[in-house]
Formats: C-alpha cells, structure tokens, sequence
C-alpha cells in the first residue's frame, strides 16, 4: 500500500513540477493558451493536477499545503517500511486498500476466513506521538 501511494504522489508531483516549468517559461514571454490557462489558477486547482489528485474542496493555497503534509506522512511511513503506530486515512489517496490490506494481513497471520473479516475502529483523543 505504501508504494501505490508513493506512485501516486510522485505521478502528481512529477505533473506539478512539469506545470510549473511550463508556467515558467510564459512569464518568459513563451505563453501558450495552455500555460495561460494554469496561470488563471490562483484560487483553486488546477484541472491537470485534480486528476492526479486525491478528492479536496480546499483552494489551492490550503490544498498545497495539505499535499506537503501528506508528502511527510509518507515520508515517515517510509524511513523504516514498517507500518506506523498511527495512520492518517484521510492523507492516503485510496484509504480502503490500507483498510483491506490490515484485513488481509491479519487474516493470514491467524489464519481467519478474509470472508469472516470485519473492522473495528475506536475513536480517541490521542495525539500520533502518544501511541507507540
């Protein structure tokens, strides 16, 4: 699950960093009707990048800032392969494989029926550092 969600991040900034080149080149004086149109995108996100992207209302200031977190949650996820204490499922692109993965993984080790599998959640008010 990890490495789909790091193909995907690196997809959609490998196409933000290409769009930011373009858009480069047209304050250069190089603009084109499509660079013209990224460059109308101040206040929300551009089309090319939302289809990448993970679902979000948020304008594009917010929703940046948001993309950098979720680059540092992989991040964290991938210093030591190993699955975290504490996942944010919101910061994932597809929250449901690593939900799926869990029941998979948890069905074999004890060997269960994946059929049989269901999840549990517990909502609390611990804070990422507070679990180990």
């Amino acid at each position: 699950v990890a490495l789909q969600e790091c193909e995907r991040m690196n997809i959609l900034i490998k196409e933000i960093k290409r769009s930011v080149r373009e858009l480069l080149l047209g304050l250069k004086g190089e603009l084109t009707p499509v660079m013209e149109k990224l460059m109308l995108c101040y206040d929300h996100i551009p089309d090319t990048w939302m289809r990448l992207a993970y679902p979000s209302l948020m304008g594009l200031q917010s929703w940046f800032s948001d993309l950098i977190l979720r680059c540092k949650e992989l991040g964290y996820w991938l210093s030591d392969f190993k699955l975290p204490s504490a996942i944010w499922l919101g910061g994932l692109f597809n929250p449901q494989s690593f939900l799926t993965a869990i029941m998979q993984e948890t069905a074999r080790k004890n060997e269960w029926p994946l059929d049989r599998m269901c999840l549990n959640c517990e909502v609390t008010r611990y804070e990422k550092d507070d679990i180990t």
